[in-house]
């Protein structure tokens, strides 16, 4: 019986889903492409700022994310 309901709700929740998750560059989000601001202050130091994801791809690999 469970395998029943798993069939029937997982399409449902994939045709529900459709269109709220991309998968991009760097991850899994919310947005099909990451807005990044990219910018030097002052300093001359480079400044990379950009909008969350729902996970990394770093994260899972256990490396550096930006």
């Amino acid at each position: 019986m469970k395998a029943i309901k798993h069939f029937f709700i997982l399409p449902i929740l994939l045709l529900l889903m459709q269109g709220c998750v991309y998968l991009n560059e760097d991850g899994v989000g919310t947005r099909k492409y990451r807005d990044c601001v990219e910018y030097y202050d002052a300093e001359g130091i480079y400044h990379c700022e950009c909008d969350e994801n729902l996970f990394d791809y770093d994260d899972l690999k256990g490396g550096e994310s930006r």
